[in-house]
């Protein structure tokens, strides 16, 4: 065949149908034929960002752009190209060339916007989400990272306003339904949170657990039912709602709870009457499930249900082992970063070289307590020497303080009972909820928050504070 129209057109053909192969073959063909057909590259370039060969995708977009200059729709899948390789300066330079040449294209003010939300460049996220709203004011994703940006700037009232008007054009806009539950929990609605909260599957791209057992939501169930729970999201997750567990064995003639390896020994010592497996036996006689983070919504949990008090169990003869080890005199635990994985992992965390007023503060040994880092002077640092979190656990046990960003360090200190600083971000996560210094989660949790965003020298000279007054230590002594 010598047409390039009628290749074209077949390769467009296969791609709708997902051969993606016999797509780029059959594209390839027509520009062979068509060397400077600008569509014809762009096209092909969408083809090769299925196959993920983006390196020559960003070429044919570019060979798009030399047939067609400021061409505004390869500018703009450049764009879309930079943000799958996770470059969000060269997609935010795309975008904006992409408004140079077309500044009605609704879907670039709205991905800028979203880049700048992220980037902290709040006043002309602003003005792009404006723009894109102006143009298309029915834009439910708009509607709905207008809300985070203003949930970021501290403003709850407006991301409620936006997070509610993206539901009104979407009722079904999964994302919407999750934020606004995270947001009710965060401002003590706690029974429509946890509804929002069921949200976070579809909001999340996240599979629902593949399992035949019926769902169980809180209702009665008959003496003999064996329940499954579920392990999801991280650690500091299944650490803050392990202290659902023995709740459900008032119920369930069994419970078993499936977690990664990592938190099997310590759930088990903590909670000896709970099963708690690393991986499921393939003749297990379950008759129900739940996803373990739907526990809040299951047990109908508000603050009034939560008391605060320590109930993980560190194993006394480890903790003895690391009170030998530990050098005498005051010792603290250091989180810093979270997982790196995590979307919002920059806000929660802290530079290192911000912490050294905190670090230079006399008579006290740091001790790290960073997993997988290699820890700088001054921290002692002997996480090397865990296995799992249950010898990490023995280890906090042994802290007079920790003092941690938000990471899973904290839900494993405050189930402790040891004494803890957090280290919030301005946008705190939803379980620290607003202005507070204290948690309803962890009576040992005291919380100081950022007040300006990209600030941690506040915060951190209020910590010293603490630590100097030992407030800290003798609050959680009362």
């Amino acid at each position: 065949m010598k047409d390039p129209t009628q290749l074209a057109q077949l390769a467009r053909a296969a791609a709708q149908r997902g051969d993606w192969i016999q797509a780029e073959q059959l594209m390839s063909g027509a520009l062979q034929l068509a060397p400077e057909a600008a569509a014809l590259h762009l096209n092909y370039g969408n083809i090769l960002k299925q196959l993920g060969r983006y390196d020559e995708a960003r070429t044919a977009y570019e060979q798009a752009l030399y047939w067609q200059a400021g061409w505004a729709d390869a500018h703009y899948n450049l764009g879309n190209l930079a943000v799958v390789r996770h470059d969000p300066v060269a997609a935010a330079e795309h975008y904006r060339a992409t408004l140079d040449a077309n500044p009605q294209h609704v879907e670039a003010h709205y991905n800028l916007a979203s880049i700048l939300t992220n980037q902290g460049q709040f006043a002309p996220a602003h003005q792009h989400f404006a723009k894109a709203l102006a143009i298309n004011p029915q834009h439910a994703d708009a509607q709905h990272n207008l809300a985070r940006l203003y949930r970021r700037e501290g403003d709850l009232a407006q991301a409620r306003a936006h997070y509610t008007m993206a539901l009104q054009i979407n009722p079904e806009h999964a994302l919407a339904k999750y934020s606004l539950g995270t947001l009710d929990l965060f401002e003590g609605r706690w029974e429509t949170g946890w509804q929002g909260y069921e949200s976070r599957w579809p909001a999340l791209h996240k599979p629902y657990p593949n399992t035949p057992l019926a769902r169980w939501s809180g209702e009665a169930v008959s003496p003999q039912s064996r329940l499954l729970v579920i392990g999801e999201q991280g650690l500091g997750d299944m650490l803050q709602f392990a202290r659902f567990l023995p709740q459900l064995r008032a119920q369930f003639a069994q419970v078993t709870v499936l977690v990664p390896e990592v938190l099997r020994q310590l759930l088990q010592h903590s909670f000896p009457t709970v099963d708690i497996v690393d991986q499921l036996s393939s003749h297990a006689p379950y008759t129900h499930h739940i996803p373990y983070m739907s526990l809040g919504a299951a047990l109908q949990i508000n603050e009034q249900g939560l008391a605060g008090v320590a109930y993980l169990q560190a194993e006394e003869a480890a903790c003895q082992a690391w009170r030998k080890s530990l050098p005498a005199g005051y010792k603290v635990g250091l989180a810093w970063q979270g997982n790196p994985q995590q979307v919002d992992n920059r806000w929660r965390s802290i530079p290192f070289n911000q912490l050294a007023p905190l670090l230079a503060l006399p008579n006290i040994t740091w001790c790290n307590l960073q997993y997988g880092v290699s820890a700088a002077a001054p921290l002692r640092d002997d996480s090397s020497q865990w296995r799992d979190l249950a010898d990490t656990a023995a280890y906090v046990k042994n802290l007079d303080l920790v003092v941690t960003a938000c990471t899973s360090i904290v839900h494993l200190a405050g189930a402790l009972g040891v004494p803890t600083i957090l280290l919030s971000r301005c946008d705190a996560d939803w379980r620290w909820q607003a202005e507070r210094s204290d948690s309803p989660w962890y009576q040992s949790v005291h919380i100081v928050r950022q007040t300006l965003i990209h600030d941690w020298a506040t915060p951190i000279a209020q910590v010293m504070e603490l630590i100097r007054s030992d407030a800290i230590i003798s609050k959680s002594a009362m």
